[in-house]
């Protein structure tokens, strides 16, 4: 609504009286940034002597990966001493609760996961974009969950994903989407008319496990209503070229590089504002190098590519401009692993790089200082050759451990959800402002 002059006169008789200032005379407020997150998973961490810097707080020297990373030395913040509280000794099937620390403390049983971190953000904003969220793979599982904790298949074609974003359906494929909209509804109505009847019959106890069953019904029924909203609305006109996959799974940063590309264009014509990567997972063998000393540096040299192109999505994010700030500005981007490192399956000590987002970054977070003592070890070893046996690091190196979920609570609640703590955090991540 166009805001009205004050200069308007009430006339009456004569008498010309002049309006008091009311709300419609103020213009409109100007809408606000949208908030956005970006969750990517490495399977087989980095190693840490390339990674994590010997010292703390703001004063800290770049360790060789992240000097790939000195342009957007105030636009990060490494964090260092996270782990998932109750989570294996070691394993890649901790990559199934990356993002959202559920415990798994025993990989020969069936796990039960819980909502991941992206999801959580995602709900926050439902219905505001065309699609929830995306999740993205360039090799491997996908690491988004649902509320129930059912892993979402992950999009492992860039090409697959531009269609998504700027290829309008057809009038059948329109009306094949309706009619899988209407049969969704359909079959809602009849699950729930038959846990009606059943309610009638079970005690108390079942009664409320069927009322979380009724609200995970609920929740799908909102989603298809608001997917039905969608379908007729035209998606925005394609931003260049629809990418060629790459199919070699050798060439990992080039499929990354692609990937970020459909990132970058989801954001920018806000498709999306909830984006998960797993990526880079075909260097398992250099991951177990052994120290040996010509796999230790392929490893370095595949993990040092990944950051190459890490920074590149910085670089897309803070140059894309947005009213007065940039789309790096008001985008959470957070890297992670299930692993500290390959070689030991260790699932503490994990590395964690946050970017953008509206964090004051420019730091590195420390919460176990005997881990940096380790670093510092591996950067200069004794001068008589001998090291410790990493085996009997463990119960020094696992105290004073944060959780990662604590991260997690940080991004959520920068991020506009209303939440005290996410999954297995304690709280929001201290020093993190």
């Amino acid at each position: 609504m166009k805001p009205i002059s004050r200069r308007l006169l009430l006339k009456s008789t004569g008498i010309a009286l002049g309006l008091p200032l009311l709300e419609s005379m103020l213009p409109a407020a100007p809408a606000a940034t949208p908030r956005r997150m970006i969750c990517i998973g490495v399977p087989f961490g980095f190693e840490p002597s390339a990674f994590v810097p010997v010292a703390t707080g703001r004063d800290y020297t770049l360790p060789s990966h992240l000097t790939h990373l000195a342009d957007f030395r105030d636009d990060f913040t490494i964090i260092s001493g996270l782990s998932h509280p109750n989570t294996g000794g070691g394993g890649h099937k901790a990559e199934a609760v990356m993002l959202t620390g559920a415990p798994y403390p025993d990989y020969s049983h069936n796990l039960k996961n819980t909502i991941s971190v992206d999801q959580a953000f995602a709900t926050k904003y439902r219905g505001e974009t065309r699609y929830e969220s995306l999740a993205l793979t360039t090799q491997g599982q996908s690491l988004s969950v649902t509320a129930n904790g059912v892993s979402i298949p992950a999009i492992g074609q860039p090409s697959a994903v531009f269609k998504k974003l700027f290829l309008a359906a057809t009038p059948a494929e329109m009306d094949a989407e309706m009619r899988r909209i209407d049969e969704g509804r359909s079959m809602l109505d009849f699950v729930g008319d038959r846990a009606k009847s059943l309610n009638r019959q079970i005690s108390s106890a079942d009664r409320l496990r069927v009322e979380e069953y009724f609200e995970s019904v609920r929740d799908v029924e909102r989603q298809l209503r608001m997917t039905r909203e969608w379908v007729n609305r035209p998606k925005p006109k394609p931003i260049g070229t629809e990418p060629k996959d790459i199919a070699d799974n050798q060439q990992q940063k080039a499929k990354f590089q692609l990937m970020i590309e459909m990132i970058h264009l989801a954001l920018v014509t806000d498709s999306t504002r909830a984006v998960s990567l797993m990526t880079f997972g075909m260097h398992h063998d250099l991951s177990h190098h052994g120290k040996e000393p010509k796999k230790l540096a392929a490893c370095r040299q595949v993990e040092a590519e990944l950051i190459q192109a890490f920074a590149g999505l910085l670089g897309k994010l803070k140059n894309a401009k947005e009213g007065g700030s940039t789309l790096l500005d008001s985008t959470m981007v957070v890297m992670t692993s299930n692993l500290r490192d390959g070689n030991t399956h260790w699932t503490y000590n994990l590395p964690a790089i946050l970017a953008g987002g509206g964090f004051r970054h420019g730091q590195h977070l420390a919460f176990n200082r005997p881990y940096l003592e380790e670093v510092k070890q591996e950067l200069a070893p004794p001068a008589d050759g001998k090291q410790v046996n990493p085996e009997k690091r463990i119960p020094l190196m696992g105290r004073d451990q944060q959780p990662l979920c604590n991260l997690y609570t940080s991004m959520l609640q920068k991020g506009g959800v209303e939440i005290e703590r996410f999954g297995t955090a304690t709280g929001p991540l201290e020093g993190l402002a």
